[in-house]
């Protein structure tokens, strides 16, 4: 069985007003894509109520290095009383989506993922010295490389939700 290790445990983005749900998901997608992530889709699901739509959607993209690690993203997003309304946007009417958003992002590096090193007790042990002392600064590296993609996308949608604030207002 494969070790996970929490890198970054759930940074939180909180929005709510106009967005554009599925340029939100596009952006996703685009950076998952120059990043070399393979998506999957974990659990998607949407429930219609009078409020409106609320929308839940767990993406947990990996990216493999070798046969030993693992890099995996966990991207969930949990959107509340979604409506679609109409909006003018510089003279033009642009439909949107109203409400509610929260985006929890996570990082998590996976050493040993088809668990070769845990079929007999010597080669747990010669796992764990080898983790310890000689794979150590390949680990670090891995760990630092899953902090700056959880920060470079959290910046992304930031910087995308504040832009819709901004069309907003115009």
């Amino acid at each position: 069985m494969s070790e996970k290790k929490i890198i970054v445990d759930e940074a939180t983005i909180d929005y709510e007003g106009l967005f554009d749900f599925v340029e939100l998901y596009g952006l996703i997608d685009r950076f998952l894509k120059d990043k070399d992530y393979d998506k999957f889709e974990k659990k998607s699901g949407e429930q219609v109520s009078e409020e409106g739509k609320h929308i839940h959607l767990i993406l947990v993209p990996a990216k493999w290095h070798s046969d030993y690690v693992k890099k995996h993203l966990k991207i969930e997003i949990i959107a509340r009383n979604v409506k679609e309304v109409e909006t003018e946007i510089d003279d033009l009417k642009v439909k949107l989506n109203k409400g509610t958003l929260k985006i929890m992002l996570s990082g998590i590096l996976e050493t040993d993922w088809e668990g070769r090193w845990e079929t007999r007790p010597i080669y747990y042990f010669l796992k764990k010295v080898y983790d310890k002392y000689i794979y150590r600064s390949d680990t670090d590296n891995f760990s630092a490389e899953i902090k700056e993609d959880v920060n470079l996308i959290k910046d992304q949608l930031e910087g995308f939700l504040n832009l819709q604030k901004f069309k907003q207002r115009l």
